[in-house]
């Protein structure tokens, strides 16, 4: 009788451990999603945003700012090491060091669509990357 419930048991126990390492092992977007929407500031300056990285995934996946200069603002918010640069723009890249912290700057955008990524080895590939439209 002791065989019958262990087998009866193996198979609920195998689909449980299975769900468990799948929804650990997620790639990129492992809880992002968020769109933003960035306008100038009443002053004149540089549109603003902040972007969380998370293990392995940023808070946003697409941001809408006119053109012209936006300042980011990356904030760690998971235990990696993780940067934010932008596909096509030399000299302009944030990082921040796992556990806290986060890094700022500014960059001048001409209209167009491009790309976000986290530049870590491994990173990119595992969906830490983003859209960012110029308007």
């Amino acid at each position: 009788m002791r065989r019958v419930v262990r087998s009866r048991l193996r198979a609920p126990v195998a689909l449980l451990v299975g769900v468990v390492a799948l929804a650990g092992c997620g790639g990129g977007g492992g809880g992002g999603g968020e769109s933003v929407t960035v306008t100038t500031s009443a002053g004149g300056g540089p549109g603003q945003v902040t972007v969380e990285a998370h293990d392995v995934y940023f808070d946003v996946e697409r941001i809408t700012a006119p053109a012209g200069e936006l300042e980011v603002t990356l904030v760690e918010e998971g235990n990696q090491v993780h940067t934010f640069v932008v596909d096509r723009v030399d000299d302009f890249k944030l990082e921040v060091s796992g556990g806290s912290g986060d890094d700022r700057g500014t960059v001048e955008l001409e209209a167009g669509e491009y790309e976000y990524y986290c530049d870590v080895p491994g990173h990119r590939g595992q969906g830490m990357t983003g859209t960012l439209v110029v308007q």
